[in-house]
């Protein structure tokens, strides 16, 4: 008995001490608010032959930008557009690849800006993007046999639904990177309403085709259901002003331009956009 009671305590191993050990509260930062505008992300989304491009095109011109990149992706390279009185766009020639076309994102967003203005980037379109995204992930599960024995269809699981999320968010990460205006095109459909119910209606709507987050991740939506009508349906600014959903008049000749200065970037110093993107769940 005597031996147990005189017997010293064990002391822990480093890792046992580690273990034990509290963690050190986190560091806060904080800053203040800018104050100042930010160069928006815009979706201009319409139906065919609405004049979606040549919008695109046309925003080169402003003078409030320097130079401007064209990152075509399923879509016929806008050569003709060229022709636009001002325009001063440039094509990013590749090898059309998702890769490809993630590599020269990033390259594109590192260019410097020329005169103090800052670089325009256009993307047409959004819509083939994700279009060839989920073409991606209906092929892989081919690839790996996942085949619904009824009707023969691809069975795609939920981790490829997510790999190829993960690869249109990293795109949009490397467009958000970058320190000044972009515009993405995409396509419009009608689709038919449904009621409470699930069932279909009479009624038919506009809706954006592209990855479903796509309108939430923008910061201003131009919507073209036919040529020569444009309605901004949302915008992020405390300077401008704006109902739900707003018609524009005369836009074919105001263009993107007034859009830009109606956010008051003639009038205000940008700041670069900052986002706090969500870190990745650990296991």
């Amino acid at each position: 008995m005597s031996d147990i009671l005189n017997q010293q305590p064990q002391q822990p191993t480093p890792v046992q001490a580690a273990k034990r050990a509290k963690p050190a509260p986190p560091t806060l930062v904080t800053r203040k608010p800018s104050g100042l505008p930010s160069w928006p992300v815009i979706l201009l989304a319409g139906r065919e032959k609405t004049g979606k491009s040549y919008h695109a095109a046309l925003a080169s011109s402003s003078a409030l930008i320097g130079r401007a990149f064209w990152l075509g992706f399923g879509e016929k390279d806008p050569d003709e557009y060229g022709a636009i009185p001002g325009a001063r766009f440039e094509i990013v020639e590749y090898d059309g690849t998702l890769t490809g076309l993630q590599q020269l994102t990033r390259a594109v967003v590192e260019q410097p800006h020329e005169d103090g203005k800052p670089n325009l980037i256009v993307v047409d379109s959004g819509t083939v993007i994700w279009d060839t995204l989920r073409d991606k992930a209906t092929w892989m599960a081919r690839q790996r046999g996942s085949i619904n024995k009824n009707t023969g269809e691809p069975i795609v699981g939920m981790d490829l639904w997510n790999q190829v999320t993960g690869e249109w968010n990293s795109f949009l990460r490397a467009l958000r990177a970058h320190n000044g205006p972009v515009i993405i095109t995409a396509r419009m459909d009608t689709t038919t309403v449904m009621n409470d119910r699930g069932q279909p209606t009479a009624a038919k709507q506009d809706k954006v085709k592209g990855q479903r987050n796509l309108a939430y991740d923008v910061d201003a939506i131009i919507e073209m259901p036919t040529r020569g009508q444009a309605t901004l349906t949302g915008a992020r600014s405390v300077i401008h002003k704006m109902p739900e959903r707003m018609d524009i008049e005369d836009f074919d000749t105001k263009g993107i331009d007034w859009l830009w200065r109606s956010l008051g970037l003639d009038r205000h110093a940008a700041a670069q956009a900052v986002y706090t993107e969500a870190a990745p769940v650990d296991e």
